[in-house]
């Protein structure tokens, strides 16, 4: 019962995530071209507030739901990383996480002190949006192992 919980929980936070990540990549920056300059400004300060209050708690489940399904693993034998193909695979999407979270630490953390522009806004989403596919085909490929 409880690797369900975790499993639902972790799922449920990566599909927000994902989905969020990806709106602002696949949608929002389309639109860039369309709109001024200064209502893209206007949109892009929306999203960080909106994102400070809420994203926060998404990630942090996000990752404490990982942690907890990685103990459970752990002691089913992924470690030592690297000792099989399912280590390997899990390894590195733990790295991907890593970076991921780094990411949006560092994005907060802009956004907090005004230091958050509108390329740097651009590249740190492109960026998670590519770790976050490469987290997503390593997931699937854990599961047919």
């Amino acid at each position: 019962m409880e690797y369900t919980v975790l499993l639902l929980v972790h799922l449920g936070c990566a599909i927000l995530f994902i989905g969020v990540v990806a709106f602002e990549v696949l949608f929002l920056e389309p639109i860039r071209t369309h709109l001024p300059d200064n209502m893209m400004e206007l949109v892009e300060a929306g999203i960080h507030t909106r994102a400070r209050r809420f994203m926060p708690f998404v990630v942090g489940l996000l990752f404490a739901s990982g942690i907890g399904l990685l103990w459970r693993i752990y002691w089913g034998g992924w470690y030592p990383p690297f000792s099989s193909t399912f280590s390997t695979l899990l390894t590195v999407k733990i790295l991907l996480a890593i970076s991921v979270l780094v990411h949006f630490i560092t994005a907060i953390r802009a956004a907090v002190c005004n230091t958050m522009t509108s390329r740097r806004f651009r590249l740190t989403h492109y960026s998670v949006f590519a770790h976050m596919i490469l987290i997503v085909i390593l997931a699937k490929a854990m599961t047919t192992l």
